[in-house]
């Protein structure tokens, strides 16, 4: 069966050109010329519209494989579990309608961009940042014409065209900031990593940008309340935990960090110097990580339906290889407050 791909291919133009063409969108640019020949390609291959194929219901998938690049090392997942459920969630839900899926950490970059002309479809998971950094499959995912869908993180507009399911982050800030109201914390903390750098330039976390529009609004942020670190390991919270200990005597009442993996390691700190948690200060992670509820005290922290975005990652692409359709859509998941040992919480979320 014929696809807008084939169409495209044939016409030597985009998938998005000839769906427009097709669609008569006398609203799309397009030199007289380029119209016929994508004309010409569509009566030569013998492509039918979706309307034409059948009503209300989808084509079949078309085969092939569906690549996982996955913008971040493998070892990562043993340090925090996060992206390990996406990537598990997302491949089950390819494999359950039938799809054949292969997965490519950063570790392994270069072998998967190798294959890449033998995938039907493209998931890219994983913290943006990387994607500015990986030159080449960017190359390749803006001259390709199939679809892609990025999980857990979006681009500025323009940057490439693909569907993206993200977490609501300004939703995250707010429950952790109006729990902490909720106990008459003012001096409240933020705990985190510098950012990210896009194209030359540090683009701060929007949890930060969040949490600190959130606490100005309030009048009580505070700058020497903010530490930040280069990266988001447990390993890194610990490490930040000392240095702030050795070097601050006073402590904000209550402190939120950018992750679970964070906020663990702050804990341990916080305990080897004897510093009683909640009692003497608050601690709210983000992401919910499995090994939360098991640490001392267990850590209240916001749960991001990370299991879901690699599900509704899975749906979306199949969608859209399914319908051919060609506008961008992005889905923001919710998320849930959990309230455990490490702060307290009176009227739950």
């Amino acid at each position: 069966m014929t696809t807008l791909k084939d169409v495209a291919a044939k016409a030597g133009v985009s998938q998005a050109a000839v769906s427009r063409v097709l669609k008569n969108d006398r609203t799309f640019s397009v030199s007289e010329g380029t119209r016929q020949r994508i004309l010409r390609a569509a009566e030569e291959l013998e492509y039918r519209g979706r309307s034409e194929r059948l009503e209300h219901t989808f084509v079949d998938l078309p085969e092939g494989k569906i690549g996982i690049f996955l913008l971040y090392q493998e070892l990562l997942e043993i340090e925090d579990s996060y992206y390990q459920i996406v990537r598990l969630s997302l491949k089950r839900e390819l494999e359950k309608n039938g799809m054949k899926v292969e997965e490519i950490f950063l570790d392994t970059m270069e072998k998967g961009i190798e294959k890449f002309s033998g995938f039907q479809g493209i998931v890219l998971v994983g913290h943006p940042g990387l994607w500015f950094h990986a030159s080449e499959l960017r190359t390749l995912l803006r001259e390709a014409s199939i679809p892609v869908v990025c999980a857990d993180f979006e681009l500025e507009e323009g940057e490439l065209d693909a569907d993206y399911i993200v977490n609501d982050f300004e939703s995250v800030v707010q429950k952790a900031v109006e729990c902490f109201e909720r106990n008459r914390y003012e001096e409240i903390g933020y705990i985190g990593t510098y950012g990210i750098e896009i194209y030359g330039s540090l683009k701060a976390d929007r949890r930060y940008l969040y949490f600190k529009k959130m606490l100005e609004q309030r009048g009580v942020f505070r700058e020497e309340f903010v530490w930040l670190t280069n990266n988001s390991y447990i390993t890194d919270g610990y490490e930040l935990g000392k240095k702030i200990l050795r070097e601050h005597r006073k402590l904000p009442r209550a402190v939120f960090t950018e992750n679970d993996s964070l906020a663990i390691g702050f804990l341990r700190a916080l305990k080897e110097n004897a510093v009683s948690v909640p009692d003497e200060i608050a601690i709210i992670g983000c992401n919910d990580v499995q090994s939360a509820a098991f640490m001392t005290p267990p850590l209240t922290s916001v749960r991001l339906a990370n299991d879901l975005i690699g599900t509704m990652s899975a749906r979306l692409l199949l969608e859209r290889m399914m319908t051919e359709r060609t506008e961008s859509v992005k889905v923001v998941v919710p998320n849930k407050l959990i309230i455990r040992g490490s702060c307290s919480d009176s009227q739950p979320l």
